[in-house]
């Protein structure tokens, strides 16, 4: 007779965390080639992508609470969702400014949510898989 071990849920945690970073890694990518194409002013299309990055972050980081609340409170996680809602709406109001006014609030959360990554990440990093998360949080404050 044999017996199948059933994947853990810590297993399950650490893989569907490492799919959203892969996504969240190859969004960033073509984002910052499509945006690239755009960066001598903001234009309607530049605006809303400008406004659509925040936003996916917050899908991000909602679809990891739900697939981490085993791992600890997803309290951070909703934090950043928050940061990023308000980013969104800023980067939305400094758009009509210009681009200063969206590298100072691009700035500010990237160092926000830069932080919230990393506070969420290193403790998390026995589950395995957390180094892309926990890069992206140092790139972000550093950045």
């Amino acid at each position: 007779m044999s017996a199948i071990a059933a994947p853990s849920d810590t297993t399950g945690t650490a893989s569907a965390l490492r799919r959203l970073y892969f996504v969240r890694f190859a969004f960033a990518i073509v984002w910052a080639l499509v945006m690239f194409t755009m960066a001598k002013e903001i234009t309607p299309v530049g605006a809303v992508l400008l406004v659509l990055y925040p936003l996916f972050d917050v899908g991000a980081a909602i679809y990891d609470a739900k697939v981490s609340r085993s791992t600890g409170s997803p309290v951070l996680l909703y934090v950043n969702v928050a940061v990023s809602l308000v980013t969104a709406v800023g980067l939305a109001v400094a758009c009509a400014s210009g681009i200063p006014a969206v590298l100072r609030v691009w700035g500010a959360w990237a160092v926000v949510a830069g932080l919230v990554q990393l506070f969420v990440a290193v403790p998390r990093r026995k589950l395995g898989g957390q180094w892309p998360m926990i890069l992206s949080g140092a790139i972000s404050v550093l950045a």
